[in-house]
């Protein structure tokens, strides 16, 4: 039963609009949580009115969510039914509501779903992109900024050819010129999403440059400018966005690509390390 709800979800009559995207992806990401949500929960995860969702569930041929719900329940294999037990030593303090504690179950949940992600093709796909590419260009935006520049740092101690990019010069021409073939393009963004992220990633495609983007649940249009998408878990918390679940997919990431290269990275280290030492950047 999950498998045609899912296959409905992926249908084009439920992802014209943007919301209908948000929409379909929570659902298809989250369908073993559907049975802890309400509308007006799911709604205030997405940003959008509970209305908006009523009608998309009417558009999906279910009177609420409800029906959803019972549908799913009579397919018998959801784990969705199935008791949920939280981390023994948290459970006295997820009752109580304890904010922490939330927010550590939060971060176990999320890396459940890590790990679903490290089986998918998107994953082996990107983890080849990264170890075959002539060069490699990462790029990011605001509060992930950082994020991504210890990704691009840590990378380019497995491989060379490992730029971070901010567009400061205004044209992006060192990504763009056409000029080296083989050029991949690693984007991070996440909600609120940055005008120049959607840009560059077309104009990357435009200019032959593979593209893959690191994002949220949230993001509508992920899929229709990259050549992969990585779609992690998005910030449901009370409090700002955390870093926790990025940098655990990018240092999983890096752990795939040093696997891949072997005794490629261990050559690179020692060279480095040479470097480091010759011109005393750290202490003996």
């Amino acid at each position: 039963m999950a498998q045609h709800i899912t296959k409905l979800l992926q249908s084009s009559e439920l992802r014209r609009s943007n919301s209908d995207k948000l929409i379909a992806n929570y659902f298809e990401r989250n369908l073993s949580d559907i049975p802890f949500e309400t509308a007006k929960s799911i709604a205030t995860r997405l940003q959008l009115s509970p209305m908006t969702v009523g009608r998309y569930l009417r558009r999906m041929g279910f009177d609420g969510l409800d029906e959803l719900k019972n549908e799913l329940r009579r397919g018998g294999s959801n784990p969705a039914w199935e008791v949920k037990e939280p981390v023994a030593q948290f459970k006295a303090d997820i009752k109580e509501g304890k904010l922490l504690a939330g927010l550590i179950q939060q971060q176990i949940d999320n890396l459940g779903m890590i790990y679903a992600l490290t089986v998918a093709p998107e994953w082996g796909q990107t983890v080849s992109a990264l170890v075959s590419a002539s060069e490699v260009y990462v790029a990011a935006y605001q509060n992930v900024r950082g994020i991504a520049q210890y990704f691009a740092s840590q990378l380019s101690y497995t491989r060379p050819r490992v730029q971070f990019v901010d567009g400061l010069n205004g044209t992006y021409s060192e990504l763009l010129d056409g000029s080296v073939e083989g050029r991949l393009l690693f984007l991070h963004d996440v909600r609120r999403f940055a005008a120049k992220a959607r840009p560059l990633a077309i104009e990357a495609r435009r200019a032959g440059v593979k593209v893959v983007l690191l994002t949220d649940e949230f993001c509508p249009w992920g899929a229709e400018v990259s050549d992969i998408c990585l779609v992690v878990p998005g910030s449901h918390g009370p409090l700002w966005d955390g870093a926790a679940t990025m940098t655990v997919v990018m240092d999983l990431i890096l752990s795939n690509v040093i696997v891949e290269l072997g005794d490629d990275v261990r050559a690179r280290v020692e060279l480095l390390t040479r470097l480091q030492d010759r011109f005393g950047d750290f202490e003996n």
